[in-house]
């Protein structure tokens, strides 16, 4: 009786699933149309790369530990007014760890006052003279400082052979933006389960962008929920109190905090000293994981 119940209900319940609509959680895994810029795409009319089907962009912000993208800002701007959805992206050029964190840092000083859709993103491509160990390391102590810093979970930008091949599984807590051409999906992701991003062509074209332009889906974890959201303004909030009414001065004073930048021969226990705090204090305030190291022309909050 049981069988013969099961045998005449399933297949009306089969064909009834499939006439049922789409799904909330299957609606959150929407893709978004997207693609990558920097300077090489010079000026960029995002009004009219969004009219052509645009929905969301990863702009990067600089290289190493000193250089700022010369269109980053422009392009923050541009992409913002558009209404697109935006992120930014890093290229990493760190040999070290203590250059990785160096690294991190001066990337979180460029995108923490900024409001941002998407993870802020390592491009850690280049590992030459690097072992597939050594390049974990670099990658590991990064990541970390930068979520440290921003007060958000980052995702890793990689080719399809270095996800397989390089990154191990404890980089796969990291959302997935991965590069492979002339395939209509990845071929493989390594210990990820899923992407979050994918770069299928760095030769696109898109309306309003001179020349090619690497094109992407972004989809899922690439995003920042709410949480991640609300962290980051509260980040923004607090440096933006400290650095009110600085007139370009290294140190300035507003609210609850001061800013300080940090010069050379400075300690946090020196800092501390002349400012009436404390170094358990700076270390909080500024998410600093390891107080012994911090760099000239690092933005410090001090409490007043």
């Amino acid at each position: 009786m049981r069988r013969r119940f099961l045998a005449v209900f399933l297949p009306l319940m089969i064909a009834f699933s499939l006439a049922l609509p789409v799904t909330a959680s299957a609606a959150e895994e929407k893709t978004y149309t997207g693609m990558d810029v920097s300077i090489w795409q010079g000026e960029i009319n995002f009004q009219r790369a969004r009219a052509a089907g645009i929905e969301a962009v990863y702009i990067r912000a600089g290289e190493g530990s000193n250089i700022t993208d010369r269109y980053f800002e422009r392009n923050y701007e541009n992409a913002r007014a558009a209404g697109l959805k935006y992120g930014f992206y890093h290229y990493v050029t760190a040999r070290s760890v203590s250059e990785a964190q160096e690294q991190a840092d001066f990337f979180a000083s460029l995108i923490r006052s900024k409001p941002q859709d998407m993870r802020a993103a390592m491009d850690f491509e280049n590992l030459s003279g690097l072992t597939a160990e050594e390049s974990v390391r670099i990658a590991e102590a990064y990541l970390e400082r930068l979520e440290e810093r921003l007060g958000h979970t980052p995702a890793v930008y990689s080719d399809a052979y270095d996800a397989s091949s390089v990154w191990k599984s404890n980089l796969t807590k990291y959302p997935l933006w991965v590069a492979e051409y002339g395939v209509e999906s990845p071929r493989t992701i390594g210990g990820w389960e899923s992407w979050s991003g994918f770069q299928y062509s760095d030769k696109g074209s898109v309306s309003g962008v001179s020349g090619h332009v690497d094109r992407d889906y972004f989809r899922g974890d690439i995003f920042l929920t709410d949480e991640e959201q609300a962290s980051g303004k509260q980040i923004r909030h607090d440096y933006s109190k400290a650095n009110d009414g600085c007139s370009g001065s290294d140190t300035g004073q507003s609210g609850e905090y001061i800013s300080y930048t940090v010069e050379s021969g400075d300690t946090l226990w020196s800092i501390s000293r002349e400012y009436g705090t404390t170094v358990e204090i700076l270390t909080e305030i500024n998410r600093i994981s390891n107080p012994d190291l911090i760099y000239t022309g690092q933005k410090l909050l001090i409490p007043r």
